[in-house]
């Protein structure tokens, strides 16, 4: 059965994704781009990536209907730019690291033709920008 042929009872093998709105940001944990050095110096830290779009799911929802129900592409890179500046100090070794920054928005799943809810969520990470970590040790 192909998604959304009519299945039995009238439901259907795939899912709608509605009420999906932004609930906040979130650094990411996949490590971008990372600078380090001995000081007195200053490190510096320019990032100009593509970052893919990830999605986390409580129920086996297509990718094409997550995007639909988000409102954009959660199968798509998106290019993530920011710069930075670390003073590292005589004497000591500086590490600046680069992560993606994230929009986090939800969405609630609804199954077959009638858009009955299943009580479960998707969730889905665009990126948006750059998160810095940097210390001296």
């Amino acid at each position: 059965m192909s998604p959304g042929t009519p299945g039995p009872a009238g439901t259907t093998d795939f899912y709608t994704i509605k009420n999906a709105h932004w609930i906040a940001q979130s650094c990411g944990t996949e490590l971008i781009q990372q600078t380090s050095g001995q000081g007195k110096t200053t490190l510096v830290l320019s990032v100009d990536k593509s970052v893919a779009a990830t999605v986390s799911k409580e129920i086996n929802v297509d990718l094409k209907y997550i995007s639909a129900g988000m409102g954009w592409s959660v199968t798509s890179t998106y290019a993530v730019k920011n710069e930075t500046r670390y003073e590292v100090p005589a004497g000591k070794w500086g590490t600046v690291q680069a992560f993606p920054l994230y929009d986090v928005f939800e969405g609630d799943a609804y199954s077959g033709v009638g858009g009955l809810p299943t009580g479960k969520r998707v969730w889905a990470y665009k990126p948006v920008g750059v998160c810095f970590n940097q210390w001296t040790s």
